[in-house]
């Protein structure tokens, strides 16, 4: 009966130890997760704070370029006003247009060269932040 009361003892220690283990185990890939979840978190809220000022960013040189679009509008409506016979009226249009078509293409290039600075700069870091996550884990 002792022989058997130890033996169940020793199978009840040998369970303790096992769940006690096997929770330990859950408690260390728990704090894994609940790690990696954090930086995931961390990084999307990067990534959202980056995209937000490239939006303003971007926004910024849009409202630049009307800016600059009105005030050139304003000059060229003076110049035509300015025209006194049909041929000069006509040589002013012709530049006006010219203008306009360079100053479309100056825009676009503008806007363009924004965006890639803005998509360069947060790839960049959220690369380095993904790399970081990596090492850490």
């Amino acid at each position: 009966m002792r022989s058997s009361l130890h033996l169940a003892s020793a199978s009840a220690q040998r369970f303790t130890d096992q769940v006690t283990q096997a929770y330990d185990l859950m408690g260390e890939r728990g704090e894994d997760l609940t790690r990696q979840g954090s930086q995931n978190l961390e990084l999307a809220a990067q990534a959202s704070a980056m995209l937000t000022r490239g939006a303003q960013d971007l926004s910024r040189e849009c409202f630049s370029l009307m800016q600059e679009r009105l005030q050139k509008n304003l000059d060229d409506l003076g110049a035509l006003a300015r025209c006194r016979s049909i041929p000069d009226f006509m040589t002013v249009q012709s530049n006006l247009m010219r203008d306009n078509l360079e100053q479309t293409f100056e825009s676009t290039r503008r806007i363009a060269e924004v965006a890639t600075r803005v998509a360069n700069e947060a790839s960049q870091t959220l690369t380095a932040q993904t790399k970081k996550a990596h090492r850490a884990a």
